[in-house]
């Protein structure tokens, strides 16, 4: 998460709402190996599969945080851009999800349109496992900060795949393996600009409710707005969503499905939403900023583990997986009336 600077200026996040709870996790800790932690971990994503990672006091870090700090100034200049100067570096969904994504090209569960906009760039084009992907001047100018911020954090992810597979008996490189950032993936650098949210009819959903389709996302937030659907919940249920109190210092760490897919169901991948800011917080506009991570295109989704059924899915590769979903969400999507 960005340092404490970045919330020093903001509105407090409320003390009434329901916050989700999650376990927080130093990263030197896991770093580090202690058992205990991993062990916490561990629970985490089974439980919720989302926990806060407590950056601070470890040199890697520190280091993210600096370049969070840095990266959250690019984000806002990028997406408060003039719209015909972002709408050049247009996505091509669904053959491509790089680029610019306007506000209200999809729909929330009511059928009205969404209320966020973002940028992505390719994890790909960063590395050169691909040409690189059309990008705005003052992203260009910060490459360098890009490759940074991603090697870091691909570290960092790389630490908490050891830990998982570790913990479920797997060798420590059994998840690492099949998302190694050299080989061509759909991971991306993703910034995100959630509209303020200051009449009436703005209190609803940004984004709608959903699960990550890849691995590991961290997420980077300094207001409210991320929801976490409670364990056994309806996300028709008001009651049932609970929001995620950002915290200097600290990424919001959370599960994809690709990774239930490999721990053959021994791991969690929640559903989530983007909702109006809580409180006074949503009178501004909410950033962020987000490295998901997806499996290598050509990984196998064979389950690992040997628990539950492997299913038909275990036969194919991650990018024949990936489409199979997203053809699955767009069918209930327009079953319940909503673009997704």
């Amino acid at each position: 998460m960005a340092s404490e600077r970045l919330f020093e200026h903001i509105v407090s996040f409320p003390d009434d709402v329901p916050t989700a709870p999650l376990h927080t996790i130093p990263l030197a800790g896991l770093r580090s190996g202690d058992q205990d932690i991993a062990k916490t971990a561990f629970a985490a994503c089974q439980e919720l599969g989302f926990f806060l990672l407590d950056l601070r006091g470890d040199s890697l870090g520190d280091m993210v945080i600096e370049e969070i700090d840095k990266l959250f100034d690019v984000g806002k200049d990028l997406l408060n851009l003039p719209q015909d100067v972002k709408e050049k570096y247009l996505n091509d969904a669904p053959k491509s999800f790089l680029g610019f994504k306007p506000r209200g090209q999809a729909k929330i569960e009511t059928s009205e349109p969404d209320r966020f906009e973002w940028f992505n760039v390719g994890q790909d084009g960063l590395m050169g496992n691909t040409e690189p992907q059309s990008l705005p001047p003052l992203v260009q100018d910060q490459l360098s900060l890009f490759r940074s911020f991603l090697g870091h954090s691909q570290s960092i992810v790389g630490t908490i795949n050891s830990t998982l597979a570790t913990q479920l008996g797997l060798p420590a490189n059994a998840f690492a393996s099949l998302q190694k950032p050299t080989e061509p993936s759909g991971t991306v650098v993703r910034f995100i600009k959630a509209f303020a949210s200051p009449a009436t009819e703005d209190l609803r959903t940004s984004m709608i409710h959903h699960t990550d389709f890849g691995t590991i996302t961290l997420l980077a937030n300094i207001l409210g707005g991320l929801q976490i659907l409670g364990p056994d919940r309806s996300p028709g249920d008001k009651d049932a969503w609970l929001w995620v109190r950002p915290q200097p210092g600290c990424l919001i760490v959370n599960l994809g499905d690709a990774m239930v897919q490999w721990a053959g169901g021994l791991l969690r991948s929640n559903v989530h939403r983007i909702s109006f800011a809580p409180g006074e917080q949503r009178f501004s506009d909410r950033y962020s900023l987000a490295l998901l991570v997806r499996p290598e295109r050509e990984a196998s989704m064979k389950n690992l583990t040997g628990h539950g059924e492997d299913g038909e899915d275990g036969d194919l590769t991650a990018w024949e997986w990936e489409v199979k979903k997203a053809m699955a969400l767009t069918h209930r999507a327009a079953a319940e009336g909503v673009k997704p």
